[in-house]
C-alpha cells in the first residue's frame, strides 16, 4: 500500500509540473525531476523491461540534459540517446551522435574522432539514490562485469566490425572501436565489480572526487548488506537439528566467502591507480588471488595478515568441502572479521584526497562533534574587520555555513549565514540580524580562509585532533547582483583571450561584474563570477596560440545566455552544455535594456 501511495504521489508531481510549472527547467530544477522518477519507479529496478521503459521516459522528460559520473572521475554533460537490448541484457548509452550539419561534424571530428562515442552496461539493477526524508538526488546504474570474449560477441551484433579492442588502458571499462556502412563508434565497456555511474542533475554540482568516493560508499553499503544477511540466518542455528545445523554453516559460508570477494575486488578497484595490480578480469579473481596482493600493498600490519589468512582458510573450508571441521565459532570469526574490514574500507574512502599523514588511530575526539555543537556560539568579527576593505561594488557576497559532510545537502538543516557581528545565524529565526555584505572577490575568499583557520584552532586548543579528522565545515559564497554593469563582452575579446591563453594550464571562461570576459587558471573559483562555463582541460588545445578555438563562438553564444540570466535573476548562472545561436541578437536587445534602465 504504501508504494503505491508513492507511486500515486510521483504521477501526481508530474501531472502538477506540466500543468501549472510548465517553464521548469531540468537543468535548475533536475531534483524535481528525479524526485518523480524515483516516485513513480520505486527504489530499485532489477529487470531490463522496466529499465527499457524508466530509460524511454527519462530521455522524453528530461532530454538527457543531466550529469554521468564515472568511478574513474570523468564525466559527460548529456545523453543524446539510449537503446536497450533486452535478449542481452545490455544497455546503451550515447553522448556523441552524427551531426546535421557536415561542418559541425568535421569539427566534432578534430576531437572526437569516431561518429559515435558511448557506452555499454550489462545491466543488473537502477537504484533511485535518497537522503533523509526521502528525496531522490541521484540515480545509481549498477552493472555485472564482463569477460572480452562476451564484450566482443556483443560488439559484433548486428553485424558490425570490430577493428579494435583495448582492455590495458583503464581498469573501469574495456575499449572498442567499431565499423558498418562507413559509420564509425567508439564504445566503453564498463567492467567493474561496483556501482558503475550515477546520474545526476546538473544543479547538484557534485565535485568528480566526492561522485567517485560515493560510488565506492555505494559499493561497500550492498556487500555489509550481503555479510549481514548471510549472518542473520545464523539466528535459526540452535533450533536445527544436527543434519541442518551443517548444512546452515556451510551455506551462510558460501555467501560470506562471495561478499569477501566482492569487497576485496572492491577495494583493489579503489587502489589500482596506485598499486597497479595485474588484473585482466575481475571475473576471474578468487578470494586467494584477492587477499594475496592486499597483504603486500594496502593491509600490511601483522594483525591484518593474520586476518586476511583466516579469512581466506575459513571461507575455503567452508565452501570445498575441505574435510576440516567447520564450528559456529569460525563463522563468527568470518563474520567479524569481514566487518572490521568493510568499516575500515569505508573510513579509507571518507579519507581519500584528505590524507595528510599515514593512516593512524587517533586518540583524541572528533572536531565534528564539537563543531556541530559550538558552531554557533563563535564569533568572527575580528576575521571580518581584518578583511573587509571595499565599501561597495556591481556585486556582493555573503557567507553561507553548511555543517556536516557532502551526502547531507538534502537534510533538514540549519541556514547559517554571516552576519555583521560575526556570529553565524539561521536568518530565518533572527528576522532582526543584520546580514554581512562583502563586496570584493579576494576579500571574501579571505574571509572564509581566516573563518576556517579560526575554527581549526579553537579545535586545536580544545584538544580534538584536526589532523586525522576533517571540520565537517563548508563555507560558501553567494553572489548577489547590485548594480547593473557598464560594458558588454563581445566574442571578438574572447577570441584575445582564448588566444593569449596558457594550454599548459586549466582555463575557466567567466564573465565579471562589471561586463568584462576573463580567463581564469583556478577554476574552483569560478563560482565567484556572475557567468562561469566548463573548464577548458590543460593539453586539449581549447585555448592558445596553436589552438583552432572550435569553441570561440558556442562559448560567446553560451555566455550572452547567461548573462541575460544573471541579469534577469541578480545570482550567478554556469551551465557546460552549449545552445543554439537563434535569435541571439534578440538575447542581445533585452541584455542591452538593463545597460540604459
Amino acid at each position: 500500500m504504501k508504494n503505491k501511495l508513492i507511486h500515486i504521489k510521483g504521477l501526481f508531481r508530474r501531472w502538477y509540473r506540466k500543468l501549472f510549472r510548465r517553464n521548469m527547467s531540468v537543468v535548475k530544477n533536475g531534483l524535481w525531476y528525479f524526485q518523480e522518477f524515483a516516485d513513480i519507479y520505486g527504489d530499485t529496478i532489477n529487470d531490463v523491461d522496466s529499465a527499457e521503459r524508466f530509460f524511454n521516459d527519462f530521455m522524453k522528460e528530461t532530454g538527457g540534459t543531466v550529469i554521468l559520473d564515472f568511478l574513474d572521475t570523468s564525466n559527460w554533460d548529456c545523453i543524446r540517446t539510449i537503446n536497450v537490448d533486452k535478449q542481452n541484457g545490455l544497455i546503451w548509452f550515447y553522448w556523441q551522435l552524427p551531426h546535421e550539419d557536415p561542418e559541425i561534424d568535421i569539427i566534432r571530428k578534430m576531437v572526437f574522432p569516431c561518429d559515435y562515442h558511448g557506452m555499454c552496461i550489462k545491466l543488473d539493477n537502477v537504484r533511485f539514490i535518497r537522503g533523509r526524508k526521502g528525496k531522490c538526488f541521484g540515480i545509481c546504474v549498477n552493472g555485472y562485469t564482463m569477460r572480452e570474449k562476451s564484450i566482443k560477441s556483443y560488439a559484433k551484433n548486428d553485424g558490425w566490425d570490430v577493428k579494435g579492442i583495448n582492455s590495458e588502458e583503464s581498469f573501469f571499462s574495456t575499449s572498442v572501436l567499431r565499423v558498418k556502412d562507413n559509420i564509425s563508434q567508439f564504445l566503453q565497456f564498463i567492467n567493474t565489480p561496483i556501482s558503475s555511474f550515477w546520474i545526476i542533475p546538473k544543479s547538484l554540482n557534485v565535485r568528480p572526487d566526492d561522485s567517485e568516493k560515493f560510488l565506492y560508499q555505494i559499493g561497500v553499503e550492498r556487500c555489509e548488506n550481503r555479510i549481514k544477511a548471510a549472518f542473520e540466518r545464523l539466528y535459526a542455528f540452535e533450533k536445527s537439528n544436527a543434519d541442518e545445523q551443517k548444512f546452515l554453516l556451510k551455506s551462510v559460508g558460501n555467501e560470506l566467502r562471495n561478499a569477501a570477494e566482492n569487497l576485496f575486488k572492491l577495494i583493489m578497484c579503489f587502489y589500482q591507480e596506485e598499486y597497479h595490480f595485474a588484473i585482466k578480469n575481475y571475473d576471474d579473481l578468487r578470494l586467494g588471488d584477492l587477499t594475496g596482493p592486499l597483504k603486500k600493498s594496502v593491509y600490511t600490519s601483522e594483525q591484518q595478515v593474520i586476518w586476511l589468512g583466516d579469512i581466506a582458510k575459513i571461507a575455503n573450508d567452508l565452501s570445498h568441502d575441505s574435510g576440516n571441521p567447520v564450528t559456529l565459532m569460525d563463522v563468527g570469526l568470518l563474520y567479524g572479521v569481514l566487518v572490521y574490514f568493510v568499516n575500515d574500507f569505508k573510513s579509507r574512502i571518507a579519507r581519500k584526497g584528505k590524507e595528510i599523514k599515514p593512516i593512524k588511530k587517533s586518540n583524541k575526539p572528533d572536531p565534528r562533534d564539537y563543531i556541530k555543537e559550538h558552531f554557533n556560539e563563535l564569533c568572527f568579527k575580528d576575521e571580518i574587520d581584518l578583511s573587509l576593505k571595499k565599501p561597495t561594488g556591481h556585486i556582493s557576497y555573503t557567507v553561507k555555513a553548511q555543517v556536516g559532510i557532502i551526502m547531507d545537502v538534502f537534510a533538514d538543516k540549519e541556514d547559517w549565514t554571516l552576519c555583521e557581528d560575526g556570529y553565524f545565524r539561521n536568518i530565518k529565526k533572527f528576522d532582526d540580524a543584520t546580514i554581512l555584505k562583502v563586496w570584493d572577490r579576494e576579500e571574501v575568499i579571505k574571509i572564509i580562509k581566516e573563518i576556517r583557520q579560526k575554527t581549526r584552532k579553537i579545535c586545536e586548543s580544545k584538544g580534538y585532533d584536526t589532523e586525522y579528522y576533517t571540520l565537517g565545515l563548508t563555507l560558501d559564497a553567494v553572489l548577489s547582483k547590485e548594480f547593473n554593469p557598464q560594458h558588454l563582452f563581445t566574442e571578438e575579446e574572447i577570441k584575445q583571450l582564448m588566444i593569449n591563453a596558457d594550454d599548459n594550464k586549466n582555463n575557466k571562461l567567466v564573465i565579471d561584474e562589471d561586463g568584462y570576459a576573463r580567463i581564469i587558471q583556478n577554476p574552483f573559483y569560478g563560482y565567484l563570477y556572475p557567468v562561469s562555463q566548463e573548464t577548458w582541460f590543460a593539453g586539449n588545445q581549447y585555448v592558445g596560440k596553436d589552438s583552432e578555438l572550435t569553441d570561440l563562438h558556442d562559448s560567446y553564444v553560451l555566455c550572452i545566455h547567461l548573462w541575460l540570466k544573471y541579469l534577469e535573476t541578480g545570482y550567478r548562472q554556469y551551465d557546460d552544455l552549449y545552445v543554439s545561436d537563434d535569435g541571439l541578437d534578440k538575447i542581445i536587445e533585452e541584455i542591452k535594456k538593463y545597460y540604459y534602465a
